[in-house]
């Protein structure tokens, strides 16, 4: 992960809290329903959030190495979480509980770290969310080539086509017309 000097330095000093694991691809770090005790960054590969719906998974975010996942609400207030965590890719992670998270709340650097970084993938949650009710399945999907092309290089079609709202034969008639 590349970070600026205070932030690494931050990370460093507690090194101590963080616990490191790793884990295969499809592996469930937090199943809907359940209580999420872990608040993870991820140092390498890729994980996606989703939610059951009539038996079909909706992929609604994707999580890249320096991103901070965890159902945020859930780990906050000790609520069932509204959706899965699962690794797309096998991953390599870092991990804090509740109680150590409470601990890097104090900290000036990394805890502002932690912040924006979950606020920026809120707002990337809702800029997709925008776009369900604004644009068409083809600009759903030229606004992630554009915008996340890291998506479309490693995450499976089948998740891609259920993040874009359509199935997995509509995406591949978009992919074959090109970008218009």
């Amino acid at each position: 992960m590349s970070l600026p000097d205070d932030r690494r330095a931050a990370w460093k000093k507690y090194s101590s809290l963080w616990k490191q694991e790793e884990a295969g691809p499809r592996h469930l770090l937090l199943k809907e329903g359940d209580l999420s005790r872990k608040l993870y960054v991820i140092d390498e590969g890729c994980a996606r959030s989703w939610f059951n719906h009539d038996g079909k998974e909706i992929s609604f975010q994707f999580f890249f190495e320096g991103d901070v996942v965890y159902s945020s609400e859930s780990f906050r207030k000790n609520t069932p979480s509204p959706f899965s965590i699962e690794t797309i890719e096998p991953v390599r992670l870092r991990w804090l509980n509740q109680q150590d998270m409470d601990i890097v709340r104090q900290d000036p650097d990394l805890y502002p770290y932690i912040l924006d970084n979950a606020a920026d993938k809120q707002a990337a949650f809702m800029r997709h969310f925008f776009s369900y009710l604004r644009d068409t399945p083809q600009q759903r999907y030229e606004n992630l080539l554009r915008d996340q092309p890291q998506i479309i290089l490693r995450v499976p079609l089948q998740y891609i086509a259920s993040y874009l709202g359509i199935t997995p034969v509509s995406l591949s008639r978009i992919r074959n017309r090109g970008i218009s």
